[in-house]
């Protein structure tokens, strides 16, 4: 049940399922359904995988976040064949590792670099996703364009695992939701460079059923300015379009700051993420293991 779930507010996330409610809604617009069903022909199997290679590279990029500056730097570099910045480098350390272990010694955050490392690799290694080579049924379809909750996968991630995980890890990995952001931050990535997620979400937009988050504050402000100018110009056809309008995108804006925004910044933190996305994934794994801890280090 739990991978249905994750399934579900993954692909949600990407579909921006919360956006399309309200506009669907709003316009009275109830073909996100059908086209969902001529575009989106992915197979449960197809998806599973897909999360299982997302898991899989979010764990490593984790992974190089718990060592020193110079593995780190030799980590991206040796997988992307270029200079990566100490910036970029330093995001899981600054971020979450140093915020998240605030109260430990030098000694024990040594101690917890080592454990979550080691721990971390076994972890990118387990089976977390597997599912049947069939399509979505149509009552599943539904769900990707009508989830509204949000979109934290974390504890449900953790809860399929298997192998020991010390408690200290398993809260360093929920810590403002890094685990599933990381794997949905990879999972967004991949879907988007197929052919099938393109068309889908190209057919919704044609239909106005979605809009661009990102640019969700601009669209509201520069839609109160029309108003605000129909008002003065006692415009009144214009005032009965823009006003609905307006009210639609402040919904937006408001499930964006409530759902989406978290993710947005996560993206936007780690964007430089997105070069490993196209790196084989045996590579990375070779690179893991070769990360380690030691307290001189």
């Amino acid at each position: 049940m739990s991978t249905a779930i994750i399934f579900r507010k993954g692909l949600s996330s990407l579909l921006n399922s919360s956006v399309i409610n309200i506009l669907a809604q709003s316009t009275g617009n109830d073909k996100a359904l059908d086209l969902l069903k001529t575009n989106f022909t992915f197979t449960a199997a197809e998806i599973a995988a897909a999360f299982q290679d997302s898991h899989a590279r979010a764990i490593a990029a984790i992974c190089a976040g718990l060592v020193s500056p110079e593995q780190r730097q030799g980590f991206w570099k040796t997988l992307l064949e270029s200079r990566v910045d100490s910036e970029f480098s330093q995001n899981i350390e600054q971020d979450y590792l140093q915020p998240f272990a605030k109260h430990l010694s030098t000694e024990d955050l040594s101690n917890f670099r080592s454990t979550a490392l080691e721990q971390c690799k076994k972890l990118a290694k387990c089976q977390l996703f597997q599912a049947d080579n069939a399509p979505f049924t149509e009552t599943e379809l539904a769900s990707f364009v009508t989830e509204t909750g949000t979109f934290a996968i974390t504890d449900l991630v953790l809860a399929q695992i298997s192998i020991p995980l010390d408690e200290p890890v398993r809260d360093f990995l929920s810590y403002k939701e890094l685990l599933g952001q990381a794997i949905l931050f990879f999972f967004h990535e991949k879907l988007r460079n197929d052919s099938r997620m393109a068309r889908t979400l190209e057919a919704l937009q044609r239909e106005g059923l979605i809009v661009d988050v990102r640019e969700i504050k601009t669209l509201v402000q520069s839609t109160e300015d029309k108003l605000n100018q129909a008002v003065a110009a006692k415009q009144f056809g214009k005032l009965a379009e823009l006003g609905p309008k307006l009210e639609n995108l402040q919904k937006i804006e408001s499930v964006t700051e409530n759902h989406y925004a978290q993710f947005i910044a996560f993206q936007d933190n780690f964007a430089s993420w997105t070069n490993l996305v196209t790196v084989q994934l045996s590579d990375i794994s070779t690179e893991m293991e070769k990360l380690h801890w030691k307290f001189d280090s």
